[in-house]
């Protein structure tokens, strides 16, 4: 391929790069280091199977609105109220849980990063100011450009540091065998394939900003450029999430040390596992690439959360002007009060609340996952635009092993540990 076809393909990535961007932050930066530093490579393959699992149900996103320019909320309103209703409440819930969660990381690196210190409440209420302000006044239009050359050299960077760890690992069959599957294991496997490679409502983010692309250039996107442009950024995301764990394993496991409670302390701490590989020299510019990668993970979450609930309200009261920007500046201040209330009423530690709002995620993410297939798989759809055979069996299969996951986290939570 010449330079002029990689550039043209390159430019091409649209809602697909701001994906990688959405999916490369909590999930991969806390979750997946946490899961190396704490379990080794035994939580290789939990890794693995989420990231299969998670594929058609976020795939789907895309591909539809691509078919009939049409976001899925729209779909999951044509199921009815109660369905749409369900979805609604679920979803207003789970995205204040999932900015708190992104913004208390990113707050914390960008501590790290500026070389401040402050409460968690106060760190995060300074960065969504920082984020409201930079997406009302449009300057996010500026970030979003960058995204791409943010994702790529971070994902650059952190494969070198993943071959310089590389020897250290334990490459043994035995040392990707899952440890004894007791309460707490079950418990942080589930946290771990809740936000792996991401929670499965970033599908809607998928279709919302795949309309507005369309909308944006006149045209929609055909199947092989919507799902090309998924691949990418997906593939990318599950790559990096293996490439944390090794990261978290080579460094941490078995070391005695321990990541910090706090989101500063974590931040930091995660820097300092870059550092220990690369070199001290290193510390501040990791601290500002991560930062920069975590900020735009805050910009998209928030912006697309915001469009979520726009969405909504679009298709729950229609006479409304929602695409208006008052209303978009009126939902985004009461979301980032909303998640600053959360974090202000229920963190006591990082990592338990970055596990809890893993939780929410995964119990919602297999209803979405099913009517994201119904969704793809609907007669609105021509047969030409639906994906094949292997997949419609591969999205039955994943939905399916969710729900037997979530029966038996109900059992070891119900029944076991209690």
């Amino acid at each position: 391929m010449d330079t002029h076809r990689i550039r043209r393909a390159f430019a091409s990535l649209g809602p697909g790069l701001l994906y990688a961007a959405v999916a490369v932050g909590v999930s991969h930066l806390v979750q997946a280091t946490r899961a190396g530093a704490d379990f080794g490579l035994s939580m290789a393959l939990v890794v693995i199977f989420a990231c299969l699992m998670k594929y058609p149900g976020l795939r789907f996103g895309g591909e539809y609105a691509a078919a009939t320019g049409k976001n899925l909320v729209v779909n999951y309103r044509q199921r009815g109220w109660l369905v749409f209703g369900l979805f609604s409440i679920s979803q207003l819930f789970s995205m204040v849980f999932i900015i708190a969660a992104v913004s208390l990381f990113t707050s914390g690196l960008l501590q790290v990063a500026l070389g401040f210190e402050t409460g968690p409440v106060m760190g995060v209420f300074i960065l969504l100011v920082l984020v409201a302000a930079m997406l009302m006044t449009g300057h996010y239009k500026v970030l979003e450009k960058s995204i791409k050359v943010i994702v790529v050299f971070f994902t650059l960077l952190t494969t070198v540091c993943m071959l310089m760890v590389v020897d250290r690992l334990d490459w043994s069959v035995s040392a990707f065998a899952l440890p004894p599957l007791d309460v707490p294991t079950i418990l942080f496997i589930v946290a771990l394939v809740g936000f792996m490679p991401s929670p499965t409502d970033a599908s809607i983010l998928q279709s919302l900003w795949t309309v507005a692309r369309a909308e944006s250039e006149g045209r929609r996107a055909s199947k092989e450029e919507s799902r090309f442009d998924f691949n990418v950024g997906y593939i990318t995301s599950c790559i990096l999430a293996v490439f944390f764990l090794f990261l978290g394993t080579a460094v941490l496991f078995e070391s005695g040390v321990e990541m910090p409670a706090d989101n500063a302390g974590f931040a930091r701490g995660l820097l300092e596992v870059y550092t220990s590989v690369i070199g001290d020299w290193s510390y501040y510019v990791m601290a500002i690439t991560a930062l920069c990668v975590m900020l735009s993970t805050a910009l998209t979450v928030t912006d697309g959360m915001t469009r979520m609930a726009l969405a909504i309200g679009s298709e729950s009261l229609p006479e409304q002007d929602w695409h208006s920007d008052r209303y978009y500046n009126v939902v985004l201040i009461v979301l980032c009060l909303a998640a600053l209330l959360v974090i202000q009423t229920l963190l006591q530690s990082f990592a338990r609340f970055m596990d809890m709002t893993s939780v929410i995620v995964f119990f919602i993410g297999p209803f979405l996952a099913l009517l994201n297939h119904r969704a793809i798989f609907s007669d609105e759809i021509p047969k030409d635009k639906q994906p094949g055979r292997i997949i419609r069996i591969w999205s039955i299969v994943s939905i399916v092993s969710l729900f037997l996951l979530m029966v038996v986290y109900c059992y070891y939570r119900l029944f076991v540990s209690g």
